[in-house]
């Protein structure tokens, strides 16, 4: 069967904005839909808003509330960031636990054939606009929507740690093999196709290369 790959990151409001759109395209299209969760761009290339333009992060955030508006998504920024970063000067925390463990929740997901459910479920935990996300019992709530045990999914992911940490920089080499960095991307066919923006241009070329 054919597959689909789309590169996420926990952080990322795109990723999250894309995805439903992502999976109905994996479908109508009759492939299979592969998860690469990455680390993001500001864990990857700490510089990358350090010594970019002072209106990046500020455009980002309006745009992509406007995304959301357009698709009628629900949608919210989380609380609290999962990367520990100062968005006026876009300096990084060198320690990150927050955007590590979600990022080895996903990948664990993904080692066990899951990624897809988990990476939907925690991704509307942390954009939908509700509470904090890191509140008591709510990461369980949603791994539990999504018919997993809670605990015993947390402890198979301390388990796979290293295998998490080797999945997400695996994948962040094979999306710069692809010819591209940034998340959402999808690749397929030799063809990598970066932003929420490009998946009718991505179907398009699916339905070519498929004729």
């Amino acid at each position: 069967m054919a597959q689909l790959d789309f590169y996420i990151t926990m952080r990322s409001p795109y990723s999250y904005l894309a995805a439903d759109r992502v999976v109905a395209l994996a479908d109508r299209a009759g492939v299979k839909l592969h998860l690469r969760p990455v680390y993001p761009i500001a864990l990857r290339d700490p510089g990358f808003f350090e010594n970019g333009d002072p209106a990046k992060l500020t455009y980002l955030r309006r745009d992509a509330e406007r995304v959301a508006a357009m698709e009628g998504i629900a949608f919210g920024w989380p609380v609290p960031d999962p990367v520990l970063q100062d968005l006026d000067t876009g300096k990084v925390a060198p320690d990150q636990p927050h955007i590590r463990h979600l990022s080895h929740l996903v990948a664990a997901a993904c080692l066990t054939g899951r990624g897809v459910a988990v990476y939907l479920a925690l991704s509307r935990l942390l954009f939908n606009g509700g509470p904090s996300w890191t509140a008591p019992g709510r990461i369980d709530t949603a791994l539990a929507t999504r018919g997993l045990d809670p605990t015993g999914f947390r402890s198979q992911a301390t388990a796979l740690a290293p295998d998490c940490e080797a999945l997400l920089q695996a994948n962040a080499r094979a999306l710069r093999a692809a010819g591209h960095w940034g998340t959402p991307s999808l690749g397929y066919g030799g063809e990598i196709f970066f932003g929420q923006d490009r998946i009718d241009m991505c179907a398009w070329f699916m339905v070519r290369r498929q004729v």
